[in-house]
């Protein structure tokens, strides 16, 4: 077996744009890299924060960019981001690259839509419905007539630690106001059938709405495991075992 060389270093499955911010994070985040079973790179994109995907600023892009392409010169497979809001970006960002870009879980929304049925909706779970515009959904090609969003600023911990910037978390508090967001939509939407959590800092608690609620939820970690998975060599058997007779 030969080893191609060029690089100095090697086995980074994924990439990850970090905002500059020093929100806590904890496992399950794509921040937190004991989210993954596999190994990441992260490059923080200084100076350009929450404000800068709030609404498009295509001319704030090249920090952006520049992080992303030295990832992608670091021989990542793919590369994802730390914020759902990065929808507004999706088509800049993947025309500069050499390999896929993850931009949003928002870009999941049409595919678990249309495993649904016709009058069944994907019931979005957003950090802010004041933040997450009508613009972050249509880049994402998000159908509005079978979505339905709710958002998280009814919930005092993730307002101050998220978007205030208090640098402690009180992760119970966060985990009941996901499940109270969620219970929200569902009391409105009885319609909506599945999850996908718009904000990453949510990931954590998907356990919490899987285990209340019964329902799929799908996220951005959800998204870079899938694209990990398909970057892996697997193996399968056409064998099988027959059961006892």
């Amino acid at each position: 077996m030969k080893v191609q060389g060029g690089l100095p270093t090697y086995g980074h499955v994924a990439g990850i744009l970090m905002l500059d911010s020093t929100t806590p994070r904890a496992p399950g985040d794509p921040g937190h890299a004991a989210t993954f079973s596999f190994p990441v790179l992260y490059e923080v994109v200084r100076g350009f924060t929450l404000d800068e995907v709030r609404t498009p600023q295509p001319e704030r892009l090249g920090p952006v960019l520049e992080a992303a392409r030295r990832l992608e010169a670091r021989g990542v497979n793919f590369i994802a981001t730390d914020c759902g809001l990065f929808s507004l970006y999706q088509r800049e960002i993947s025309a500069e690259l050499h390999v896929p870009f993850l931009g949003s879980s928002l870009s999941l929304v049409p595919l678990v839509s249309a495993m649904l049925g016709p009058e069944r909706k994907v019931g979005i779970i957003s950090g802010h419905t004041g933040i997450l515009t009508d613009l972050h959904l249509r880049s994402a090609g998000i159908d509005m007539q079978r979505a339905a969003v709710v958002g998280m600023e009814g919930c005092r911990e993730f307002v101050d630690v998220v978007i205030g910037g208090r640098s402690v978390l009180d992760m119970e508090a966060l985990a009941e106001g996901v499940v109270a967001a969620a219970e929200e939509l569902l009391s409105r939407e009885p319609t909506v059938s599945a999850l996908v959590l718009e904000c990453t800092n949510l990931v954590t608690f998907r356990r919490d709405l899987l285990e209340r609620f019964g329902l799929p939820v799908f996220d951005l970690v959800t998204l870079i495991e899938m694209f990990a998975d398909a970057c892996r060599l697997r193996s399968f058997s056409s064998e099988y075992v027959r059961p006892p007779r």
